[in-house]
């Protein structure tokens, strides 16, 4: 059998992440979530704390919106047993890589993500005609992308949701 993933993330449907086979109760706020969500549906780039800080921190000056990034991260890395050293070497199982400058999801780490495993499925069904691929695929959609969930004061985080969640919803 495969082993199971050290972290899994469900983001179609309600939100859930689990470590090690358990569900995370311990994030601080929706808003580790929505970074650890929004790290997870745009892997494979680092992505700036700037921006980051302003996708959910909008109203607040750059240096508040920095910092309550940088709070948001470090209880988000103990959230999900990333205690890795600061910056994490990449061949480490982290599964965030934070620079001084940059956060993105480690495309090495053993993350489990639902809409990453969707989309693979849903590819492989198309392009091998695989019913058994599409049937795994319709069985991983438990609903809407991040169902029900809502971050405060980030009309851009927001905006960003809707879109991704249209998307997904056309694909099913």
């Amino acid at each position: 059998g495969e082993a199971m993933p050290h972290l899994s993330l469900h983001l179609l449907g309600t939100f859930e992440a689990l470590l090690d086979g358990k569900p995370i109760t311990t994030f601080e706020s929706v808003k580790s979530q929505a970074l650890l969500a929004y790290l997870a549906l745009e892997p494979g780039r680092p992505h700036s704390r700037l921006r980051l800080a302003g996708l959910l921190w909008p109203e607040r000056p750059d240096a508040t919106a920095r910092a309550n990034l940088r709070n948001a991260l470090s209880s988000l890395r103990l959230a999900i047993g990333d205690r890795g050293a600061d910056p994490a070497p990449p061949e480490a199982s982290a599964v965030l890589l934070v620079t001084r400058e940059t956060v993105q999801l480690n495309g090495a780490s053993d993350c489990w993500i639902d809409v990453a495993a969707f989309q693979a499925l849903l590819r492989d069904g198309i392009d091998r005609g695989s019913v058994a691929s599409l049937e795994d695929a319709i069985s991983l959609y438990r609903g809407g992308l991040l169902e029900g969930f809502y971050v405060r004061e980030s009309p851009v985080f927001e905006d960003w949701l809707l879109v991704i969640r249209d998307r997904l919803e056309r694909q099913m």
